[in-house]
């Protein structure tokens, strides 16, 4: 299999065409999660992958591409906010009003029984709801290490702060996701 790597620095379409294929779920769901509007996670990835095409001659050979293209959409994510603020909501992690997203394709749990299923659902909407009122940039270091699986060094490459800061802020994400996640393990023990 050609790496991301080799596909990136070819440059033709057919290389670019699979590189985006590669990306698109993941980098997708990101961006949707970032953003909170399905329309506007499609123009960003869009933006995302034309900033990418056009940087080449900056990417440093070598250097995993991984990091290199969530630094260029969170970029994206951020000149978008920047020039509509005043218009996106904060993003929910079960997507948008239709529901493009939803956290049980991100967070996978086969529930044997309906009892199960509703405690399993309940249990869904209260981590939503806890990873939404973190502070902006403590949600973007948990979703980048819990949900796309990226290391804090890549973390803080692609949010452009140094390690240490990437890990503080996933420590106190989690201190202050702690007591509503064991509220929420409390009341499915019930």
């Amino acid at each position: 299999m050609i790496s991301d790597e080799d596909l990136y620095l070819d440059g033709r379409e057919t290389a670019m065409t699979q590189l985006i294929g590669r990306y698109e779920r993941p980098l997708y769901r990101f961006i949707l999660q970032m953003v909170g509007d399905a329309h506007l996670a499609e123009d960003i990835f869009q933006e995302t992958f034309l900033r990418l095409h056009n940087s080449r001659t900056q990417y440093l050979r070598g250097a995993p591409l991984k990091p290199y293209v969530y630094r260029i959409a969170m970029n994206v994510v951020r000149d978008a906010r920047r020039r509509k603020s005043s218009r996106l909501k904060k993003a929910s992690l079960d997507g948008t009003a239709d529901g493009t997203t939803p956290l049980n394709k991100i967070l996978p749990g086969d529930t044997p029984d309906p009892s199960s299923n509703a405690e399993h659902q309940e249990l869904q909407h209260r981590i939503r709801k806890a990873v939404d009122g973190l502070p902006e940039i403590e949600r973007e270091v948990v979703l980048l290490r819990v949900f796309e699986g990226l290391t804090f060094a890549q973390i803080a490459e692609i949010t452009g702060v140094a390690l240490p800061t990437a890990k503080s802020r996933m420590l106190y994400a989690l201190r202050r996701l702690r007591p509503a996640l064991e509220s929420a393990a409390l009341n499915t023990r019930i």
